[in-house]
């Protein structure tokens, strides 16, 4: 059966060739992440304030 054969396949092959990470190296990735999420996150709020002010000011300049 193809199925069966896949599934014991793909438990050997994460059992016995997949590198996982260590705690400590995981614990280092995801605080990396999340201080390169924050980053983006402050760079794009700035970024759409900037855009929405701009396009409020001018937007309101085309009304009059």
């Amino acid at each position: 059966m193809k199925v069966i054969d896949y599934v014991k396949d793909s438990f050997t092959e994460f059992k016995d060739h997949v590198t996982w990470p260590t705690w400590a190296s995981l614990q280092q990735d995801t605080v990396i992440v999340a201080i390169a999420t924050a980053i983006l996150a402050l760079f794009l709020y700035a970024v759409d304030s900037l855009f929405g002010n701009v396009v409020i000011k001018n937007l309101f300049e085309l009304l009059r």
